[in-house]
């Protein structure tokens, strides 16, 4: 018996890429010292209540960054969508 695959487009956005996408996520606590990864050098304090955006789709050690210098810092925009708020 033969069977036939069909690749759906739903099936090609589900398939990685090469370098793999980058998947940013804002934490809270830091439990472990560690540099940021933007190679400013500086390091992120042991603190449980410090805000940090680590890159999971990365290889562990996942990559860590405050969040002044995280690759995406200052690109999301709350602004209203449509004109109903203008």
């Amino acid at each position: 018996m033969q069977s036939s695959i069909i690749e759906t487009p739903r099936d090609r956005a589900r398939a990685p890429t090469e370098a793999g996408p980058s998947r940013l996520r804002t934490v809270t606590g830091n439990r472990f010292p560690r540099k940021c990864a933007c190679g400013c050098g500086r390091e992120i304090p042991r603190d449980p209540e410090i805000r940090l955006v680590v890159d999971f789709g990365a290889a562990r050690p996942y990559p860590a960054y405050l969040r002044e210098h995280s690759p995406d810092f200052g690109s999301y925009r709350a602004s209203p969508r449509g004109g109903a708020c203008r």
